[in-house]
């Protein structure tokens, strides 16, 4: 930081006032010309401040002048001073109405001819606690003692003859700071404080650096740093934004992204009063160095991750075998398989969630929120179900008070909404700490009512629940009020159509997805071993449809998976702003489901409808299959719809549910649609019973031995996900709707 602070005296003709700019000319300077006696040569006054400063130290007048022609006379010392044929400036400095320099005189001195030869004459004084206020302006009067019958000159504005004044203190106080939001963004704010404003500074070249290896290495650089460490370098301001004391921050953003780490950022703020010739590398720059030393902290870990639910699972295991060994012998057979089963079970438990305070999670629905606008914008509050009344999708872009982003989003929604007409609904979320409409009104008033400008909730309430965190990005959000998919910072407006085209469809939800379930994530591997045959398959005795055997375990299979599938689908377009309570529901099913087969080997209600329909089919085929089968085939059906749901939670209500309320095409293929889940689920069924059966004679060997144990074991453990889901519920989206 420069420790003195130079004003100079400038004007083209005469000396008009005096400014912070370093005069750059190196010709001949403008000048004012004296003849012998005493005169007033120079009464000029700086522009006035714009803030407040108290300043101690010591202020110096410089003072360059010459004769306008060579005289041996002039130069000669008799006599003395007075009365010889030297010169000397009487000086009058005054800091707003306090006198700094009260008619101070330099030292006498003899002069030369012209321009090139100019004499330094020297005036100073000290100070101490002297406030320059706002409105203030810094006084100078010089007054030439000439005692030479040679008319003289005072030069000032030219970078050899900087005549002005030099002032110790802290004139300068800018801000230097850096943030980093949940995508690894850094956003770089430099308040450029000083007693004549913004103004007083000018070039700006800012380097993040990093990850450091120590804090030693904080430091400002000299010369580029590694490869390694060398991120990004900024020159131009991105945008800026108004803070207190109705200041302005410039900013700049990152392109690219920072992970966990130490990191620095290595600016030189040019200020217009130091050397031009002098860079932020020179020893005693006039020029502001500044580096800001900042961690990027790991994420708080959550309090439980997927990857511990194997202690669930092993608990699950243990507690059963105890209450088995309570009941009688079972074979090792048996207990391998059992064990086997905990195991496969962790594969579809990796897909839980993990168990932190204020989670979310990119496939759910929107937050149900209701914000005020910018009184600019309408009065009130605008809710996400007024956003999308009539719409067939909602982009919302979410920005942070000041992001330069906030532009290039309007640029880019402006642009789509010309290409995707009205049908498409556009709003913009103001996030941070703490969102005011001053802070805004700037953007407020640029925006212009394109579109609402809605302001979060204290602490980024909202934005917290979105996918984008408290940080810029773009949410597309699907006409049943899903989220159909984000992207951080800005999208383009081909972008933007494109995501608003797939969201009318579904979204990225495709049927095709089930098959993944299977190969290559094994998320169906617990289910083989509900598959094993409990008998050879013998060719039917009487007539019986061809395909009956594959078809009907298809068959099976789709009504299990339909029994959780089309509820779903049929309500989940109206109850998307209650959906985490629609979670909740299901998952208090699920316990529901786990704790009756544990207890029982069956679910009740799921044997009841297989039962029904089994009771309907042909005598012929039901004289071939026997009902246990056929009831297998359906809970494999069911189950499989409960791994999707883990694996994949809005496959059904945004696959088909949204895209049935996305237009009129959507409502009539959304049931061909479902009918296409229903039957691809009950191939994957018959993929799995045909699996199991690879072993023959083992793998029938393997259902008599585990097919009563099997299922209580798998209870048990539905019971263990469906309680992590419970809990994550409650501590996450649940919370979140009640107490934010």
């Amino acid at each position: 930081m420069p420790e003195a602070h130079r004003l100079f005296v400038n004007g083209t003709q005469t000396a008009d006032n005096l400014d912070r700019d370093y005069p750059y000319f190196t010709g001949e300077p403008p000048f004012e010309s004296f003849e012998f006696g005493s005169t007033t040569v120079i009464d000029v006054e700086s522009a006035p401040a714009e803030e407040t400063v108290t300043l101690s130290g010591e202020a110096s007048v410089y003072v360059y002048a010459s004769l306008i022609t060579d005289n041996d006379a002039c130069r000669a010392t008799q006599f003395f001073d007075g009365l010889s044929g030297k010169t000397s400036f009487t000086v009058w400095l005054d800091i707003g109405s306090t006198p700094i320099i009260d008619g101070e005189q330099s030292d006498w001195m003899p002069m030369e001819n012209g321009w090139e030869k100019a004499h330094e004459f020297f005036v100073n004084a000290t100070y101490d606690n002297v406030t320059l206020g706002e409105g203030d302006v810094i006084s100078l009067v010089v007054q030439a003692n000439h005692n030479c019958l040679v008319q003289g000159r005072v030069y000032w504005d030219a970078y050899h003859t900087p005549t002005g004044a030099l002032l110790q203190g802290a004139m300068l106080q800018p801000e230097l700071q850096a943030q980093v939001d949940s995508n690894g963004i850094v956003r770089i704010e430099f308040i450029p404080i000083s007693a004549w404003g913004s103004a007083d500074y000018g070039e700006m070249f800012v380097d993040l650096v990093g990850p450091l290896e120590g804090w030693d290495q904080g430091r400002h650089l000299k010369t580029q740093p590694s490869e390694e460490q060398y991120i990004e370098h900024f020159e131009v301001p991105h945008g800026t934004r108004v803070v207190e004391a109705n200041r302005t921050a410039l900013i700049w953003m990152s392109n690219d992204t920072v992970g966990p780490g130490m990191y620095m950022i290595d600016a030189c703020f040019i200020v217009n009063a130091g050397d031009y010739n002098e860079d932020c590398d020179s020893d005693n720059s006039d020029h502001v160095i500044g580096v800001l030393r900042f961690e990027v902290e790991e994420r708080p870990q959550p309090l439980a991750g997927s990857g511990l639910f194997w202690l669930v699972s092993i608990a699950s295991f243990l507690g059963y075998a105890g209450i088995r060994f309570r009941s009688g012998y079972a074979e090792p057979l048996t207990w391998g398989l059992l064990l086997m089963l905990t195991l496969a079970a962790m594969v579809p438990a990796s897909a839980l969630p993990e168990l932190e305070f204020g989670a979310s999670r990119v496939e759910a629905a929107s937050p149900n929120f209701s914000l005020l606008q910018h009184p600019s914008h309408g009065s009130g509050t605008l809710s996400l179900g007024e956003l999308l009344d009539g719409k067939d999708a909602l982009v919302l872009g979410v920005i942070t008070v000041g992001s330069p982003g906030a532009e290039l989003q309007k640029r880019d929604f402006e642009n789509a909404s010309a290409r995707l007409g009205e049908d498409i609904a556009f709003a913009q979320l103001v996030t941070g700490d703490e969102v005011r409409a001053v802070d805004i009104d700037f953007y407020a008033d640029f925006l212009n009512g394109s579109w609402p400008l809605l302001m979060d909730e204290a602490g980024g309430d909202v934005a917290r629940q979105l996918p984008s965190g408290i940080a810029d990005g773009v949410i597309i959000i699907d006409s049943a009020g899903f989220i159909s998919s984000w992207s951080p910072g800005s999208l383009s407006d081909q972008q933007i159509v494109q995501a608003v085209d797939k969201s009318k469809s579904g979204s990225s939800q495709s049927v095709f997805g089930l098959f993944s379930l299977l190969l290559p994530s094994l998320m169906l591997a617990p289910l083989i071993f509900m598959a094993f045959p409990l008998r050879k398959t013998e060719a039917p005795k009487e007539s019986v449809p061809p395909g009956a055997g594959l078809g009907g375990t298809v068959v099976a299979g789709a009504i299990g998976f339909g029994v959780w599938a089309i509820p779903l689908a049929i309500l989940s377009p109206f109850l998307a702003s209650f959906w985490p309570f629609i979670e909740m529901f299901l998952m208090f099913w699920l316990a529901w489901q786990g704790l009756s087969l544990a207890i029982h080997g069956k679910v009740h209600e799921i044997e009841w409808i297989s039962t029904q329909i089994y009771q309907r089919l042909p005598e012929s085929y039901r004289n071939w299959r026997h009902e246990v089968e056929f009831g297998r085939d359906v809970m494999l059906g069911h189950w499989l719809a409960w791994i999707s749901w883990f694996a994949m939670p809005l496959l059904i209500p945004q696959g088909i549910g949204a895209a049935a309320t996305a237009s009129l095409t959507g409502l009539l293929i959304a049931p061909f649609n479902l009918l296409l889940h229903l039957l691809v689920a009950g191939g994957l069924v018959l993929m799995l019973r045909v699996i199991a059966a690879v072993g023959g004679p083992f793998s029938r060997m393997a259902a008599n031995f585990g097919h009563e144990e099997i299922p209580r074991l798998w209870g048990c453990l539905l019971i263990g996900m469906a309680l992590w889901w419970i809990l994550w519920l409650v501590m996450g989206p649940i919370g979140n709707t009640l107490f934010s």
